[in-house]
């Protein structure tokens, strides 16, 4: 009895070793705008008035950006992902910039559906620069797709319908957490490679 105990703790604990838990936020920011007479927030407010199709301002996103290593093992031929701390990295995007060192939380302007694509370039000591971008995905729709699927084709289908019949530009919209990877100076002669 006291081995098969012994063995359940051991399947038990195994996979918590095995999951990492991420690290706490060190930072939260405001992503600043390029222009310098932007006071409002607004950011494309020059681009909606020169015709583009940009809704008004509609609040903050709250995006997160955490950075991760490529460690690579001893002998060069696995490698796993860990979570780095401390590495600065410049996110940009049309209108705006942010600094930050991982892990970390930027406050960037929500448009909806005209959301911009952002870029963050991180630099760490020992790795080669990461560089990720990531855009904006329609988080109304997700979470139709995510509720339908619970009523199997049907339902699925149902979503379909109601998402061809609504009006995207009342949609919400959020950007997914940023996780670059930092790949090692020298990875691309190891068996792993980088990632």
């Amino acid at each position: 009895m006291k081995i098969v105990t012994r063995y359940a703790l051991l399947f038990l604990l195994v996979p918590l070793h095995a999951c990492q838990t991420p690290k706490p936020i060190a930072m939260s920011t405001v992503a600043v705008p390029s222009n310098p007479n932007i006071h409002d927030g607004d950011v494309l407010v020059e681009h909606r008035k020169a015709g583009q199709d940009i809704p008004p301002l509609r609040g903050q996103d709250v995006v997160t950006v955490r950075t991760f290593a490529n460690a690579i093992s001893t002998s060069g031929e696995t490698s796993k992902l860990v979570e780095l701390e401390g590495v600065s990295c410049k996110l940009s995007s049309d209108g705006y910039t942010a600094s930050v060192v991982t892990p970390a939380q930027v406050n960037v302007p929500d448009y909806g559906y005209a959301s911009r694509p952002i870029m963050a370039r991180c630099d760490a000591k020992g790795y080669r620069p990461g560089v990720l971008t990531v855009s904006a995905f329609n988080l109304t729709e997700q979470e139709n797709y995510s509720v339908a699927t619970n009523g199997g084709l049907l339902g699925v289908m149902f979503a379909a319908i109601v998402h061809a019949a609504s009006d995207v530009k009342k949609h919400d919209f959020a950007y997914p957490g940023l996780k670059v990877i930092m790949n090692p100076v020298g990875c691309e002669r190891t068996k792993a490679g980088c990632r």
